[in-house]
């Protein structure tokens, strides 16, 4: 009997190390999945892809969008945050070269970052690469700032806070 019980919970424990095993293998080819979706997307805009930096996740809530970093991030968008709040966003980062940030610092090469969820993507953003630490608010993923994507910075502000405060 001692037996019988044994083997029923070899089995069982294996069943759920298989099935462990099997999520951790879903969660690794998607996240390798985001990484080409990325790197293409970044390809298609043009840019050569020099080297694969990250990943990650964010998550925004109304809240986050009236604090550093969340109001950086999605003021150099062409997306809204609406769709996006309070879920999972994944981020995928390269170093890339043929950007228009490429020689801000003479460096030659800039970072980009691409935000995907549910392995589209939504958008992005850039800065230029720098051997100091920069200082300052995100570029769009085509490098152009909040101010030449909104126009009247303060009254897109203004907004912004009227439509996100509550």
């Amino acid at each position: 009997m001692k037996r019988i019980i044994v083997l029923f919970l070899v089995f069982i424990i294996a069943g759920c190390n298989n099935q462990l095993n099997d999520n951790k293998q879903q969660s690794e080819m998607e996240e390798d999945k985001n990484i080409d979706i990325a790197k293409n997307y970044l390809e298609e805009l043009g840019y050569d892809v020099i080297s694969y930096e990250t990943k990650g996740s964010l998550l925004f809530t109304k809240s986050d969008l009236l604090d550093l970093p969340g109001e950086q991030i999605w003021g150099v968008q062409y997306t809204e945050p609406d769709n996006f709040l309070n879920k999972e966003i994944n981020t995928v980062s390269f170093m890339v070269k043929n950007h228009p940030l490429d020689n801000l610092f003479n460096m030659g090469k800039t970072n980009a970052t691409v935000l995907i969820f549910n392995e589209e993507v939504i958008g992005g953003w850039s800065f230029p690469h720098s051997k100091e630490p920069l200082i300052g608010a995100f570029y769009s993923i085509d490098g152009k700032t909040m101010e030449e994507i909104h126009g009247d910075l303060q009254k897109w502000r203004d907004e912004w806070e009227n439509k996100y405060k509550n």
